[in-house]
């Protein structure tokens, strides 16, 4: 017998004695019949879900228990996505896709899991962005001008959301057509992260390794490490920054979200137990070679403090193109923080750089 998620198949003991073959060897023959042209996506979702399983249980058991049971699988096709199989061709890129909600249709749309996003969260401003993965049910196609986008991931605040390109221009189908993107509307700016079955691998080996930090069960949406995110560690304390293109912002020029985690990992290496933030400094590179010098207090109108009791501290704010037109690339800069409080100094002010991080400009369809 060959069991799995969804459908379990037993050989008929009548049968048993027209086939000269075992019985291991009988489960996979109908197996192979069963997901006729689906075999190597069943593979590759199922490892994917396994170690999906495994990261999550332990680390964020919030999200795995807002998965949705897998869909039925009759004839080669899951029953609720048989319209949809008209829309994307049946095209062997859509296979793992498909096959993905075959093996876990979704995230359960209640209340109290709206906030797992299984492709991650962030908090900006007040505003809270979580983009939950949509059943089948869910599933829209939405046409954006020349393009047509299969929505599968959806922030219901925001508006934020991941798609499958599944209708494009000619000129533009070996290019975009069935990869996941995130398009600006009307000016066309996109992030390409490929087809799915290759960019939701590489997003569950991403959880697994620890690229994606997590807090209160919730997946932070930026990466702590890679591509456009910088990390420092000074006098004990590490500054980690990560950046994305805001796709759902004014298409009037660039805008980017940075998230900013500071903690502290070693009093001793400090030297005191606690220290506050007083101000931060940062400098705008443009694509022109010329940069401008911000300066504020705090941030996000806060002060925050690290302490032995409370050592991590993580906000998020953005930065965009200069409205007369000039295309910033990335920035760097410096945090200062006072050793005990502001009110009541035990020390000199510490200044705590940050490494240049490149933004990652979104791609332009002409």
């Amino acid at each position: 017998m060959l069991a799995h998620r969804c459908v379990t198949i037993q050989p008929d003991p009548g049968h048993m004695s027209e086939y000269p073959m075992g019985r291991n060897k009988l489960a996979f023959s109908l197996w192979y019949t069963q997901y006729a042209g689906f075999t190597d996506s069943y593979t590759r979702m199922h490892r994917a879900f396994n170690r999906l399983e495994k990261w999550a249980r332990k680390t964020c058991p919030h999200v795995w228990q807002s998965l949705a049971p897998g869909l039925m699988w009759v004839s080669g096709e899951s029953v609720p996505v048989r319209e949809l199989l008209s829309v994307v061709s049946d095209s062997p890129d859509m296979r793992d896709f498909i096959m993905a909600h075959h093996i876990h249709d979704g995230q359960r749309r209640r209340q109290r899991f709206l906030d797992y996003g299984l492709f991650g969260a962030y908090e900006c401003y007040g505003e809270v962005c979580s983009l939950s993965w949509l059943s089948s049910r869910m599933l829209q196609i939405v046409d954006m001008g020349r393009f047509r986008i299969l929505v599968f991931a959806w922030c219901h605040v925001t508006r934020n959301y991941l798609g499958i390109v599944v209708g494009c221009p000619v000129a533009h189908t070996r290019r975009l057509l069935h990869h996941v993107i995130q398009l600006q509307p009307q000016s066309y700016r996109f992030v390409d992260k490929g087809l799915f079955g290759s960019f939701f691998v590489s997003y569950i080996d991403a959880l697994s390794a620890g690229h994606h930090d997590v807090h209160d069960n919730v997946i932070s949406l930026m990466p702590n490490t890679g591509p456009h995110t910088s990390t420092s560690y000074t006098r004990g304390i590490r500054i980690t920054i990560s950046t994305m293109f805001c796709a759902d912002e004014t298409p009037r020029y660039r805008v980017y979200r940075y998230q900013v985690t500071l903690e502290l990992v070693d009093s001793a290496q400090l030297g005191y137990q606690c220290v506050q933030l007083e101000s931060r400094h940062w400098l705008l590179h443009y694509a022109n070679h010329e940069y401008v010098h911000t300066n504020g207090a705090g941030v996000v109108g806060e002060f925050p403090v690290l302490s032995v009791e409370r050592p991590f501290y993580r906000y998020c704010s953005r930065v965009e193109d200069d409205p007369a037109g000039l295309e910033v690339v990335g920035f760097e800069g410096q945090f200062t923080v006072v050793p005990g409080s502001l009110v009541d100094p035990k020390g000199p002010a510490i200044e705590l750089p940050v490494p240049y991080i490149e933004l990652p400009i979104p791609m332009e369809i002409i």
